[in-house]
């Protein structure tokens, strides 16, 4: 696929895109404003894309620096409360690994608890099923930093997990 092409580009990776900013600002009208801010900046730097990465990555990098700067503007706290799931199914059959509605307001409240840029290593990962490679691209951080982040990060969601089983069962 051609980096001219921006009109196929948003027809591949709309989907995705929307999921991982969905994720970072649980809003869908953020969202969308946050998703068009991207593919201005498609359109306007597609001349600057060298082609280190794939094309994906390289938008998913600048979606990524756009949510940050969203929420650095912002900063606001985001209620899960709110949270459409049917985008968190949308893919990667996490109605299986999700089991409750309890249970996906434990994960996103410990995602959404996490600070910059381990809530996108977490996202990517767990949501988008990137590689720690394309995610070291995107968040620019070495793919060791986020193999390692990541499972210290999920080491200590299994503990806010069990800690939850625990109290469901007395």
């Amino acid at each position: 696929m051609l980096i001219e092409d921006v009109g196929a580009l948003y027809k591949n990776y709309y989907k995705d895109l929307y999921r991982y900013i969905y994720f970072m600002t649980f809003n869908n009208h953020d969202t969308e404003d946050i998703l068009q801010n991207v593919f201005i900046k498609v359109m306007r730097g597609k001349d600057c894309f060298r082609g280190d990465s794939h094309i994906k990555t390289w938008i998913f990098s600048i979606a990524h620096n756009e949510c940050i700067n969203y929420l650095n503007r912002k900063r606001k706290i985001i209620h899960i409360e709110n949270l459409d799931v049917s985008i968190i199914c949308a893919n990667n059959n996490i109605e299986e690994k999700i089991l409750n509605r309890e249970a996906v307001d434990i994960v996103m409240g410990f995602i959404q608890s996490c600070e910059e840029p381990v809530r996108s290593l977490l996202i990517l990962r767990l949501i988008e099923e990137k590689s720690f490679m394309e995610i070291g691209n995107i968040i620019n951080r070495s793919d060791t930093w986020c193999r390692v982040t990541f499972f210290r990060t999920k080491k200590n969601l299994i503990s806010v997990l069990d800690e939850y089983g625990g109290e469901k069962t007395k």
